[in-house]
This record gives structure tokens, C-alpha cells and sequence, in this order.
């Protein structure tokens, strides 16, 4: 036979594991819709272009290269490609493809008036000329890198991926 007392307890242990499975459910509800948020699209679509360049800069048209600080346009990659001088031998070679919203057509970074950093005009996002990091949003990507290495006796920069 069951008593009161017994009644009580049961009665007692099922409202407690119902509090608990209800937090259970609530707390799956929760990390089911951060989870669901964090899924947004990759803003760093820009597409792989195949790129292996030489340049000299004993060239006039790539005078700016020739004292650290100094940059320069080139043709290749996706969007155009800047090139910046780091140190003495040490470059740096970045696609002017924009990141936030690689699909618009007018994403193409350029160097501001100042040469102090990278620009994109569409929605004004900034990045570090030494090394193409984001500074200013809305872009969380930095722009896509290339690789580079440079020639002391010939005076050439390869760029390639």
C-alpha cells in the first residue's frame, strides 16, 4: 500500500525531472538557433585564379618598388594584384578583389590617396597595405594573399599561388 508520505515523494521527483528536461529542451532550443545563425554565407568567395608573374622592378613602370613603403598595380589574379614593398628583399602581393560581397562587380581594392591603406569603394572597407588585414568592416576576410619572392641579382619579384 501506498502512503502520503510516499505519494508525495513520487510526485515530487517527477515535477523535479520534469524542470530538468524542460531546461534540457530549452537549453538544445538555444544552442540549436546560435548554431543555426553562425551558418552564414562565406563572404570570401574570391575565385582561384592561377597566377606565376615576374617582375623587375629596374622597369620605370615599377619604380615605386624600389624603397620600402612603396607599391604598385599589376595585371593577374582575380581583380588585379597589388604588390608592396615590406622591407629590402621581403614583398607582399594581394588580389584587389574585394571580400565582403566578392559576387559585386564593383568590389576592386585600391590604395587610398595617402598610401596608407587598401580600399574598397562599394562598401568601404579598409585593409593594411603591409599586409592586407582587415582594419574597417563591414569585410572579415583579408584580402587573398600571394606568395612571393624576390631575385636580388636579376631585381625580380615572382609572385605565384
Amino acid at each position: 500500500m501506498m502512503t502520503i508520505a510516499k505519494i508525495t515523494l513520487d510526485f515530487k521527483t517527477k515535477l523535479l525531472m520534469n524542470k530538468i528536461i524542460l531546461k534540457f529542451k530549452n537549453l538544445l532550443i538555444c544552442f540549436c538557433i546560435i548554431f543555426l545563425n553562425s551558418c552564414t554565407k562565406n563572404q570570401n568567395i574570391v575565385p582561384y585564379v592561377y597566377v606565376d608573374q615576374y617582375i623587375n622592378i629596374s622597369l620605370p613602370s615599377y619604380s615605386s618598388l624600389n624603397s620600402i613603403g612603396g607599391w604598385a598595380y599589376i595585371t593577374g589574379g582575380s581583380r588585379g594584384i597589388i604588390i608592396y614593398r615590406q622591407s629590402y628583399d621581403q614583398f607582399s602581393a594581394y588580389d584587389r578583389h574585394c571580400t565582403f560581397n566578392a559576387d559585386n562587380p564593383c568590389g576592386k581594392a585600391t590604395v587610398d590617396s595617402t598610401n596608407s591603406y587598401v580600399e574598397c569603394a562599394c562598401d568601404s572597407s579598409r585593409y593594411q597595405l603591409f599586409d592586407g588585414l582587415v582594419i574597417q568592416g563591414p569585410a572579415s576576410y583579408s584580402l587573398k594573399n600571394y606568395q612571393t619572392s624576390f631575385n636580388v641579382a636579376t631585381n625580380q619579384i615572382h609572385i605565384f599561388n
